[in-house]
């Protein structure tokens, strides 16, 4: 369900991507814009960052979260796909394996990028463009990019950000914890160049924060600032407590999963109402704050699409140990895509780990999602709230729930919802 990340080849048809932005193609133009070469990084090690964890009443300690997105590839060939067989797939160059704590599944694994003492020297790492690009197009100039230091100062466009720590680094990331205007602190997001064109880059950017400062809701993390320096970009957001992944590995109380379950579904609905389908719903992506219940955040809209009142969408980007069965046979996403992968969010929740083995070959993977063995372990919890879980992770949308609404309404129905003493309604 997360970690290390390879950029995916394009899929075989053009596409007009969101905000009218172009549709990324298999091959960059007679006269490529110059992808962006990168420095080494000079930050501290993410994986030792200080995070402020939950109360002790309701913490459950944190495994290394899912698989590494290095091995993610391109949305599966729609040939020879069937419901209820094998489904052929290309093979990932390496088997789906944990990702350290603490890096971004979205972002990548920090392995492209080393991690060095706050302080220490910066060095020049020799990194190239890409060499699919260089076979068609020959050797393409590069611009050196410097990333930001503990201690150094950004310009916003809302005031000036100083970076004080790394909250957690990737192939196409960074996130920072910085103090800015009025003292506040913020978590800074850089989008990473990692060898892309510049103008890939910039409409990445572009895209996730035009998502971000359109859709205001208290469940959706909240974006105050964006701004480019020194050809990098960065997106200024709330700084929550934690993801979600911290959270898991041993099962939850039932009043805390029915808690979280309920703003989940509110931020669900209020995409799927604004015609966004996010499509990377991971617990890295579930973000946390605390008060006297913990707030629920989704967060990182960088390979989410709009509908444009269309019931699916083809994506670009395909991350495996959360794909929806849809995606094999189809290879189209929709808003019931979003709720199988919620799906899986609950039962990890509740039972204390995750609905598929992840730690196997790429075929295993498939065919555990092909069977439908997420289902079949929900049903197995042989509670309500496992029935209800499980008919989110049914393998045709049909037979799943509607809407996030629809689900909110059977849940409001269940005897551990009305008996419910832990976060009663305010």
């Amino acid at each position: 369900m997360g970690g290390e990340t390879k950029p995916l080849p394009r899929l075989d048809r053009p596409q007009t991507g969101p905000h009218g932005f172009p549709a990324q193609q298999p091959l960059p133009p007679a006269h490529p814009t110059p992808p962006l070469q990168q420095a080494a990084q000079p930050i501290a090690n993410p994986f030792q960052s200080q995070i402020v964890g939950p109360p002790p009443s309701y913490r459950s300690p944190s495994p290394p979260y899912g698989p590494p997105k290095t091995g993610t590839q391109p949305a599966p060939s729609m040939q020879n796909a069937d419901r209820t067989g094998p489904h052929r797939i290309l093979t990932p160059p390496h088997p789906m394996a944990p990702v350290a704590p603490g890096s971004s599944p979205r972002m990548g694994n920090t392995g492209t990028i080393p991690a060095v003492q706050t302080g220490q020297a910066h060095q020049q790492q020799p990194l190239y463009p890409n060499p699919n690009r260089i076979a068609h197009t020959g050797n393409v100039p590069r611009i050196t990019v410097q990333y930001p230091q503990v201690g150094g100062t950004l310009k916003g466009q809302r005031g000036s950000y100083v970076v004080r720590d790394v909250i957690g680094s990737g192939e196409f990331g960074a996130v920072y914890e910085c103090i800015g205007p009025f003292d506040q602190i913020y978590a800074l997001k850089m989008v990473r160049p990692s060898n892309r064109p510049y103008s890939e880059v910039q409409a990445e950017w572009a895209r996730e924060q035009s998502r971000l400062f359109s859709l205001r809701h208290p469940n959706v993390v909240y974006i105050y600032d964006s701004f480019e320096q020194d050809h990098l970009f960065y997106l200024a957001l709330e700084r929550c407590d934690h993801a979600l992944k911290d959270m898991l590995g041993t099962p939850m109380q039932e009043g805390l999963v029915l808690e979280m379950t309920r703003q989940l579904l509110a931020a669900v609905q209020f995409l799927h109402d604004n015609e966004v389908v996010h499509d990377d719903l991971h617990a890295g992506n579930v973000l946390i704050t605390h008060t006297d219940r913990p707030t629920v955040k989704i967060s990182d809209f960088g390979i989410s699409h709009e509908l444009r009142g269309m019931t699916a969408v083809r994506p670009n980007v395909v991350h495996h140990a959360i794909m929806a069965p849809e995606i094999l046979a189809t290879g189209y996403t929709s808003r019931q895509s979003d709720l199988y992968q919620v799906g899986l969010l609950l039962y990890w929740m509740l039972a204390g780990e995750p609905a598929i083995q992840m730690d196997v070959p790429y075929q295993e993977l498939v065919r555990q999602v092909a069977e439908g063995t997420p289902r079949v372990r929900a049903e197995q919890l042989g509670t309500p709230f496992g029935d209800l879980i499980a008919k989110m992770l049914r393998r045709r949308e049909a037979f799943r729930y509607a809407s996030a609404r629809e689900v909110w309404a059977e849940l409001r129905e269940l005897p551990a919802w009305k008996q419910r003493n832990l976060f009663p309604v305010k």
